[in-house]
């Protein structure tokens, strides 16, 4: 990537108490996207290996003034923060158990100053290889877009039905968001609502570069689940991901019809063989039957959210 290309797109990482996988993240933009500019905004993380290693990192570190109560923590407005940060032209919203997997060449920031260009209501495009779990979904929601290596929205899809305006991770348009006055909500799907109200469709990229990577330690409002603590204890050492993409893996990759989706299980080679296909993004999945211990947990933090914000009303109305 040119000079005048890595100053079109900055890079902000957001992170929460999975040190090892952040340094795998980091290095991984380094390796494939050199001279683009990189923040980690960290959640206030108290593991201290996490810790540790922010101290020492040669980029900018920000953690936030308070965490919002909210299912994710801070992300949020971690990534507002980010926004009003920004001093690129676009920003790639990025989380720390994810990699960028091969090079970020000129080619790539062409399709998509393109994609902007031909659309001046589009705000957010997606970089990442597809979930095969989710292949029939966009089998029915995506079609290539004519010229361009990029899928958008199919024909007779309603925006209002389609499920991709917005996405936690994406390249968005740092222009077009503060020209609309775009403010993060605390939850994707709300952001989901917002984006369809302001902008058009997200195009997802023929040739992405980056990916989530399998079977990671998962968090739920800052804390390890059970059902997370149980695969933890029975995992193998060592952080999961993926080898970096061989120039003729990309090649092939940009080479291949556009009308086939990339998904990551026919393209990405993960550094532990044994990971489950297709792909699961957190640990606990990794094992079955600790899955329905993860949905009671799930309801019950649910349930106890609710409970919550039930009680702050009426002690509001009795106030």
């Amino acid at each position: 990537m040119t000079a005048a290309g890595s100053e079109r797109l900055s890079v902000a990482v957001f992170s929460f108490n999975r040190g090892p996988y952040l340094a795998q993240c980091l290095a991984s933009i380094a390796r494939h996207m050199p001279g683009v500019a990189a923040s980690v905004h960290d959640d206030n993380s108290t593991d201290p290996e996490t810790c540790a290693l922010l101290a020492r990192l040669d980029v900018p570190v920000i953690r936030p003034a308070r965490t919002e109560n909210a299912l994710l923590g801070g992300l949020y407005s971690n990534m507002q923060a980010a926004l009003d940060a920004a001093t690129s032209e676009w920003i790639l919203f990025f989380q720390d158990d994810m990699q960028i997997v091969r090079d970020v060449t000129e080619a790539d920031v062409a399709e998509i100053a393109r994609l902007y260009a031909d659309d001046p209501a589009c705000a957010f495009i997606h970089p990442l290889f597809m979930k095969e779990a989710l292949a029939a979904k966009f089998a029915r929601e995506l079609r290539p877009i004519a010229g361009r290596r990029a899928y958008g929205r199919a024909e007779g899809i309603g925006r209002d039905a389609a499920r991709y305006p917005y996405s936690d991770v994406s390249i968005a348009h740092v222009g077009r968001l503060r020209a609309a006055g775009w403010r993060f909500e605390g939850h994707e799907g709300q952001n989901m609502q917002t984006a369809r109200g302001l902008f058009s469709g997200m195009p997802f990229l023929a040739d992405p570069f980056g990916f989530y990577c399998p079977e990671v330690p998962c968090y739920r409002n800052r804390a390890r689940p059970l059902s997370g603590r149980i695969a933890g204890a029975m995992a193998d050492d060592g952080v999961k991901g993926y080898h970096a993409m061989t120039a003729s893996e990309a090649a092939a990759l940009r080479a291949r019809p556009v009308g086939e989706f990339p998904f990551a299980e026919d393209l990405l080679r993960p550094t532990d063989p044994t990971v489950r296909r297709p792909f699961v993004y957190q640990d606990y999945q990794s094992r079955g039957w600790l899955r329905p211990l993860a949905e009671v947990e799930r309801l019950w933090l649910s349930l106890r959210r609710r409970l919550r914000r039930m009680r702050a009303r009426l002690a509001g109305v009795r106030g």
